[in-house]
């Protein structure tokens, strides 16, 4: 287990080695909010919006201008 520090709330906690690899996403175990590995050496986390992962946004209609 490693010790990581969640980049929204601050706090730490420990995550397995295996899930600590470029572009990852795990949640913090504090707050819950969904992380993403942005570099490795030395590691780096970022917090996901994850406004843009939710489909409902996009539009089933829109044809992207495609005739």
């Amino acid at each position: 287990m490693i010790q990581v520090e969640c980049p929204e709330c601050g706090e730490r906690f420990e995550v397995e080695s295996n899930v600590l690899f470029l572009l990852n996403r795990f949640y913090c175990s504090v707050c819950d909010v969904m992380l993403e590995v942005i570099e490795e050496e030395p590691l780096v986390l970022d917090v996901v919006d994850e406004e843009f992962l939710e489909d409902d946004d996009v539009d089933e209609d829109d044809d992207w201008g495609v005739e």
